[in-house]
């Protein structure tokens, strides 16, 4: 025999205020990144340098907590070292290193939008071919964009898009609050 429990929550648990106020903050915080894109991307590269830098030492923990003589073992300590150069090199030359993010997002675009255009070639019975291959066009297009221009295509991709993702958020969290809000208003109501 199998017990079914079942939870019930109320509308009054959910606090809207919360959503608005963290809508707002988020509006301030994607327009500032929208007025100084540059600011953010170097700030985004470094906080990226950062994260590196700590499952670098992570890394060289676990390795050394190895016993000794182990292949892993190995592997990680040099993987964690050369994560550190890595991550310290993204806290140094935040710029240079958002460049080479951005080469990187360049070739995996760039092989996507291969892939999508073989596709639609190769695949003659299936259904929105064309589209698939137009995706692959965009992205080889997109892909050879960054890789031409990689210092303004970090501002762009560490950047307004992060900005526009805020605000964005920001939007849709204040209606969802409005509308949490008028839910409770509704339920009290009745």
């Amino acid at each position: 025999m199998t017990d079914v429990i079942v939870y019930e929550t109320s509308l009054y648990n959910v606090k809207w205020g919360a959503f608005i106020l963290i809508g707002f903050l988020m509006l301030i915080f994607g327009f500032l990144m929208a007025l100084f894109p540059d600011v953010t991307a170097t700030v985004i590269v470094m906080l990226v340098g950062v994260i590196i830098l700590i499952l670098a030492f992570l890394a060289i923990i676990l390795a050394l907590l190895h016993p000794a003589g182990a292949s892993s073992g190995t592997l990680l300590l040099i993987g964690g070292i050369i994560a550190f150069l890595i991550g310290v090199a993204a806290i140094l030359s935040p710029v240079f290193f958002g460049a080479v993010l951005v080469m990187i997002i360049a070739i995996v675009l760039f092989v996507i939008g291969l892939i999508n255009i073989v596709f639609a070639i190769a695949e003659k019975s299936a259904q929105h071919r064309l589209m698939t291959g137009f995706l692959g066009v965009l992205s080889i297009i997109f892909a050879l964009l960054l890789m031409v221009y990689p210092l303004i295509g970090g501002v762009v991709i560490f950047g307004y898009l992060i900005a526009i993702y805020f605000i964005i958020y920001g939007i849709v969290s204040i209606i969802a609050g409005y509308a949490i809000r008028d839910l409770i208003k509704e339920s009290v109501a009745s």
